[in-house]
């Protein structure tokens, strides 16, 4: 249904279905706003479209072309990847690509930190408020495991509480949790060494976990640690090879907010002689087009840190 203007009168346009020409509009009367009524109009459904024809997500038999957004790789950045089959690897400069974690992803999907993938089994120590904790189990539902441990009790106990409450729910079935030291949860476990696709750390002194939490991870997989300040991370690395722990250091990343000031403004010698008030237009959304731009820059204000993203992977030989 759509309404089309035409002088002080209006058009009442409905869709007919012609067998020859598609969807087409056809004038049914001619009415003033006044008498204006609507009519419901019955389309025929959409035919439903067969998963080989849909491009949205990747399969097996794909090409793929990978490209390092972060620009983290010397020379080329673009990667050609397949046909994709699940168990099939692809050497990469920085690191080895598994298929089955492109395989199931949107096209223009970004290959996480951790690598995630619905059937990733995930550790997380440092639950929190369980922020992270819903966004990790987000990307690992519905098949997928996330283990979140936390040292307070307070804080587990509020973190499930926030996962039964999201969207009813959703991902609780997703999520186990368990209050405690991290690597004395590890030990106590009976668990098939290795068992961990990825690991999320948010904790103070990260490294005194590192022994129990390699044991549990795949080789090749992800530890990302979240730290606030420097001296932890070169205190994490200076661990790392003091103590010859089986990971390498892929990247560190910092965080930040950087806000912009983007708003409406007058472009004053387009206004001619007019006497105004660039305030009083703008609040009353009043400035005319030919005067009318936008200030769009990084605002005067300071830049905030918040804190640093480690990423280790787990690697055979210190």
């Amino acid at each position: 249904m759509d309404l089309t203007g035409y002088g002080n009168k209006k058009f009442f346009f409905s869709p007919r279905l012609s067998q020859k020409n598609g969807l087409r509009a056809k004038v049914l009367k001619k009415v003033s706003s006044k008498d204006l009524t609507s009519e419901v109009v019955t389309l025929p459904p959409l035919p439903q479209i067969p998963q080989k024809y849909n491009r949205a997500q990747f399969e097996e038999g794909d090409m793929v072309l990978l490209r390092d957004t972060q620009k983290r790789i010397k020379g080329s950045r673009v990667f050609l990847i397949g046909p994709l089959k699940i168990g099939n690897k692809k050497e990469i400069p920085g690191g080895i690509l598994d298929h089955s974690n492109i395989i199931g992803k949107s096209v223009r999907d970004i290959v996480a930190l951790l690598d995630l993938h619905p059937y990733s089994q995930i550790m997380e120590a440092g639950t929190g408020n369980g922020s992270l904790t819903l966004y990790l189990a987000r990307s690992l539902y519905p098949t997928g495991h996330l283990h979140s441990i936390d040292i307070n009790r307070d804080a587990s106990f509020k973190a499930r509480e926030n996962v039964t409450r999201f969207s009813r729910g959703i991902y609780s079935n997703c999520i186990s949790f368990s209050i405690g030291q991290c690597s004395k949860i590890l030990d106590s476990m009976d668990i098939t060494p290795s068992i961990y696709d990825g690991v999320a750390l948010d904790m103070p002194e990260p490294w005194n976990e590192l022994p129990s939490i390699v044991q549990r991870l795949k080789i090749d997989r992800y530890i990302v640690c979240y730290l606030p300040n420097m001296t932890q991370v070169l205190e994490l690395i200076k661990q790392i090879k003091y103590y010859k722990i089986a990971l390498a250091t892929e990247q560190v990343l910092e965080i930040q907010w950087r806000p912009w000031d983007v708003r409406a403004t007058v472009i004053r010698d387009r206004m001619g002689d007019e006497s105004f008030s660039v305030k009083q237009l703008t609040l009353n959304d009043e400035i005319p087009n030919q005067a009318l731009g936008h200030i769009c820059r990084p605002s005067h204000e300071p830049t905030g840190h918040t804190a640093f993203l480690v990423q280790l992977k787990k690697i055979l030989h210190t």
